[in-house]
């Protein structure tokens, strides 16, 4: 009988390993700006909850930023605040100002925006 030959194994290589994608950046909040509740398009309770607990970490004052259609949804967040979780809560300081922006067509454009601190 003949003996069976064996034939070479061709083995592919391994894949290279795949790196592990980069953690996505931490932006720290720092200074004034760590106080501050930009005021956007959500419903005020979500904008109510990121000042209450901004005072309930321990913050003295808190500021509330808005622009065009939000500065509405920025006095009703300061009221709640006021009436419903913190009654002794003072009105530090408001600011209306006009600032100017660029639209989505490249032309400059003035929004009306407010700043209101409030304070414990």
């Amino acid at each position: 009988m003949e003996e069976p030959t064996q034939q070479p194994v061709e083995t592919t290589p391994a894949p290279a390993p795949v790196p592990a994608p980069a953690p996505a950046p931490v932006y720290e909040r720092t200074g004034a700006d760590r106080n501050t509740v930009y005021i956007g398009k959500k419903n005020a309770m979500a904008y109510v909850l990121a000042a209450v607990t901004q005072f309930n970490t321990g913050a003295a004052e808190v500021k509330l930023k808005a622009r065009g259609h939000a500065i509405s949804r920025a006095v009703d967040t300061e009221e709640i605040v006021k009436n419903r979780f913190f009654p002794g809560l003072k009105i530090k300081q408001i600011i209306l100002a006009t600032e100017e922006v660029t639209s989505e067509d490249g032309r400059p454009t003035k929004v009306s925006s407010i700043e209101i601190t409030i304070a414990k």
